[in-house]
């Protein structure tokens, strides 16, 4: 009997800590979120940027110092309309009025260059920042994250600067529980109602820039013209 409960406990202790090993190693990066977004708009009332929140949590065992990266948003919406307007240029005999249209969007992707401060093991920082786009409602969408410089990190033994990054979007619990030792409830309900009202106004602007883009294909078919002509 005292064999088997030996045998017990020493099950458990190697299963805990393989627990314990694999957990570490899940928790061996740098998870962000993005938060606060707010449109700017000028004097015309049209939005010109939006300002956002984003927060960095180092949950490795080392300080990074040095570390930057290219947070990428893509817009295929843009993409295809672009694409489309391009044809159909191509294919107009008479294309006396230049038309500037969705292309004259100096890109379909957003970039959002940062530098972060010096994180030490296990802390959090809130960076607060302006993207240069009236295309707010993309922000709260997943990204493509480029390391541009690991810092530090890239002298760490068994370092993977590919890795290191890892975004909590706002649709995983993650995003409101891991960021500050509270409950998952606690902080959902002092994030919700924020999350709700910026949600509608962004929600608001994709409509018009979905309405605006639907006006255009109106107004490229009106204007391109008939096979017998």
């Amino acid at each position: 009997m005292k064999n088997m409960h030996k045998l017990f406990l020493g099950c458990l202790a190697a299963g805990t800590m393989a627990f314990a090993n694999a957990a570490s190693a899940a928790e061996n990066n740098v998870i962000f979120k993005i938060h606060n977004i707010v449109p700017v708009k000028d004097a015309d009332g049209l939005v010109t940027a939006c300002e956002i929140g984003a927060t960095f949590y180092n949950r490795t065992q080392v300080e990074i110092s040095n570390l930057s990266l290219d947070l990428v948003w893509k817009d295929d919406v843009v993409s295809d309309a672009i694409a489309q307007e391009e044809r159909a240029q191509r294919q107009e005999l008479n294309n006396r009025r230049r038309r500037n249209g969705t292309a004259a969007y100096s890109s379909t992707d957003i970039v959002l260059n940062l530098k972060l401060p010096p994180l030490k093991p296990l802390q959090q920082v809130t960076l607060k920042s302006k993207v240069n786009t009236e295309r707010c409602f993309l922000l709260l969408n997943e990204m493509d994250v480029n390391v541009s410089n690991c810092g530090t990190y890239a002298t760490v033994e068994g370092a993977d600067c590919l890795s290191l990054m890892r975004f909590v979007s706002p649709r995983t619990p993650e995003y409101y529980s891991d960021f500050k030792p509270i409950s998952y409830s606690e902080q959902m309900a002092s994030e919700t109602d924020k999350t709700n009202l910026q949600r509608q106004e962004l929600n608001t602007l994709y409509q018009e820039a979905v309405s605006s883009l639907s006006e255009l294909g109106k107004k490229m078919t009106e204007t391109r013209p008939s096979k017998g002509d």
